[in-house]
Formats: C-alpha cells, sequence, structure tokens
C-alpha cells in the first residue's frame, strides 16, 4: 500500500508540473525601413547588377549585441522583420536607383548581362555596448567591378552608426535605420563619381 500510495503522490505531482503555466517568451520583430535621400549624378547608358550582400555569421535575424567584455550576445525573444542581408541589398539598391546614373539597376542574376557588378559582405551589423551611449554599428565591404571583363573600379569599406539612448530594441532599430542610410547614402555618392572607364586598381580607404 505504502508504494502504491507513494506513486500516486508521484503521478500527482507530475501531473500538476505538466498542468502549470509556463512562462514563454513571445518573439517581437522590428522592422527596418532606413530613409535614403540622394542626389541624382549625370546619366551613363551603362546597367548596374546588384548581387545580394552576404553576411558574417552571427548578423541573421536575432538582434546582436556586443557586450563591455567583448562578447557577442542575442536578444531573448526579439529579432529583425527581415535579415540584415535583405534590408542592407535594398537600401543600397534603392539608393542606387534614386542616384539615376544607370540606366538599369537590379538584382544581377535577373538583368541580362550587366555592364557593371557590385558585390559585399555586411561585416558588422551590432548594437555596441562597449561605448555609452550604445551605438547601432554597421560596417560593410563593397566592390564594383566591370562584369565583361573583371576589372576593378572601386572597393571600400564602409561604416555608419548612430546612438542608441536605452536598451529598447525600438531605440535599436531607430538607429540602426540611421545608420543603414548612412550606408546607403555613401555607397551612391561614391558610385557618382567613380571613373567607370578606368581599368587600374580599385580605390581604398
Amino acid at each position: 500500500m505504502m508504494k502504491r500510495a507513494q506513486f500516486i503522490l508521484l503521478l500527482i505531482m507530475a501531473l500538476a508540473g505538466c498542468l502549470t503555466t509556463r512562462n514563454v517568451v513571445q518573439t517581437r520583430y522590428y522592422a527596418l525601413d532606413p530613409p535614403v535621400s540622394v542626389d541624382p549624378a549625370t546619366p551613363l547608358n551603362q546597367t548596374l547588377g546588384i548581387r545580394p550582400l552576404s553576411a558574417a555569421r552571427p548578423y541573421k535575424l536575432t538582434m546582436a549585441y556586443l557586450d563591455e567584455n567583448h562578447r557577442l550576445g542575442y536578444r531573448q525573444g526579439e529579432e529583425w522583420a527581415e535579415a540584415p542581408t535583405e534590408v542592407a541589398t535594398r537600401a543600397v539598391t534603392d539608393a542606387l536607383i534614386a542616384l539615376a546614373r544607370f540606366s538599369d539597376v537590379g538584382n544581377a542574376a535577373e538583368m541580362a548581362r550587366p555592364d557593371l557588378l557590385l558585390t559585399g559582405e555586411i561585416r558588422k551589423f551590432h548594437e555596441d555596448r562597449t561605448v555609452a551611449p550604445a551605438q547601432a554599428q554597421i560596417e560593410v565591404r563593397l566592390e564594383l567591378r566591370q562584369a565583361r571583363s573583371n576589372t576593378a573600379l572601386w572597393a571600400d569599406t564602409l561604416r555608419a552608426q548612430a546612438p542608441v539612448q536605452d536598451r529598447e530594441a525600438g531605440t535599436l532599430a531607430e538607429a540602426m535605420n540611421q545608420a543603414l542610410a548612412l550606408i546607403a547614402q555613401e555607397v551612391a555618392a561614391a558610385l557618382a563619381h567613380v571613373e567607370l572607364a578606368g581599368s587600374g586598381s580599385p580605390k581604398k580607404e
């Protein structure tokens, strides 16, 4: 009888544990839509194909931060609505379309032999908490080449940041929007003046 009573007691405790309400962290999603303002350049009869940007391994949907000990961490239950690669590629594309220097700008895979190719990688896309106030930090490496000859025309590593006034994810999203807009505008400004007919080494920082 004692063993049976113990078994029943354990069963009741197990069922109680299963029925207990658990704290579930609901994921919240934050959209990025950087406001890009670009002055038009002199039009040229050349097309520009853009390959989707790649990203360093840590940067996906989860919102990343760098803490005071230089450790990379992630916000719990807070994610970007789109991957940084998709948002950054679209921002750069929109800026270069607004630049109006090229007769056509689009995804290189969807264009018939574009004259120029722009490729790049996101190297940083996080909240930097090693400084005060914290900063939304973006770093992108980009290269422009002639598609047919693969001649390098321009290359640079662009960096932008904007202050994050508190630890709220919405505040980080607002600051990241500002930083991404700066990156897109810098790309447009660079390609507005790059010598497209040149064949020398790419311009570096």
